[in-house]
C-alpha cells in the first residue's frame, strides 16, 4: 500500500507543479467514468488441460487533468477493476467443469496526455494496481461448487503500463456572464493495460511461475472543464 500512496503523492506533485505555468493553459478537468473491460492473467506456461479465458467486468473511476499547453496535459486516473481467468476443463474431474480465479484491484495511473486535435487524444504511462482480494471458485456448469479466498497467493502491489485513445465532444457550456466558466464534455476511451511485474507471490510459487495482468477496457463518461 505504501507504493500506491507514494505513486499518488508523485502525481499530486506533478499536478501542483504545472499550476505555475502560463495562465492561458491553466484549465482543470474533472471526469467521471463507467465502462466494461475484459482482462486475464497472462501465464508464462500455457495450461494444456483446458481452455484458458479471461473475464468480463464493470469498471469505473475518476479523472483529474491539468492542461500544461495547448497540446499536452497531465492526467491522473484512479479506478477500480477486476481481473482473472476461467479454465474450462477438457476432462472434467468429478462434478467440476470450470475453475475460476477472480481478483479485485484499485488502480492509479499517471499519464502525459497528447491532444491530436481538439477532439481526439491519446495517453501512455505507468500504472500501479493494488490487490484488494482474490477468490478461487469451482463450477459445475453455471452452479458454483466452492468459493475460497486465495489473496495470500498474490502480490498486493503490481506495476503496469497502460495507454488510452479517446474522443471528447463538448455538450454544454456556461453562459458568458456566469461567474465560473465551466464546459461539460462527453468522452469515450479505449484503454489497454499490460502488467510488467509478476502478480504471483514468490513465497508460494518460487521464481519458476510467472503471470501478469493484461486488460482492455471501453469507458465513457462526462468531464467538467474550467476555461481558466
Amino acid at each position: 500500500m505504501k507504493y500506491f500512496c507514494s505513486f499518488l503523492i508523485s502525481g499530486v506533485f506533478l499536478l501542483s507543479f504545472s499550476t505555475g505555468l502560463d495562465a492561458q493553459n491553466r484549465s482543470l478537468l474533472f471526469s467521471f467514468s463507467l465502462g466494461a473491460g475484459y482482462s486475464g492473467f497472462k501465464i508464462e506456461d500455457p495450461i494444456e488441460e483446458g481452455d484458458l479465458k479471461g473475464i468480463f467486468y464493470p469498471t469505473g473511476g475518476l479523472q483529474i487533468q491539468k492542461r500544461i499547453s495547448p497540446s499536452w496535459a497531465i492526467n491522473i486516473y484512479p479506478s477500480v477493476s477486476l481481473s482473472g481467468n476461467r479454465i474450462m476443463l477438457d476432462n472434467p474431474s468429478g462434478n467440476i467443469t470450470e475453475l475460476r480465479s477472480t481478483s479485485a484491484f484499485v488502480n492509479l495511473s499517471i499519464h502525459p496526455k497528447y491532444y491530436i486535435n481538439s477532439s481526439i487524444y491519446c495517453t501512455l504511462g505507468p500504472e500501479i494496481s493494488y490487490l484488494l482480494w482474490n477468490y478461487g471458485s469451482t463450477f459445475n456448469g453455471d452452479e458454483r461448487q466452492s468459493n475460497t479466498e486465495e489473496t495470500i497467493f498474490f502480490n498486493r502491489t503490481n506495476f503496469l503500463m497502460s495507454a488510452a485513445l479517446g474522443i471528447s465532444k463538448k455538450v454544454a457550456e456556461s453562459r458568458r456572464n456566469a461567474p465560473v466558466q465551466i464546459d461539460a464534455l462527453w468522452y469515450l476511451e479505449l484503454r489497454v493495460k499490460q502488467g510488467i511485474t509478476n502478480i504471483l507471490n514468490d513465497d508460494f510459487f518460487g521464481n519458476d511461475v510467472s503471470s501478469t495482468i493484461s486488460a482492455i477496457e471501453l469507458v465513457t463518461g462526462i468531464s467538467f472543464a474550467s476555461k481558466k
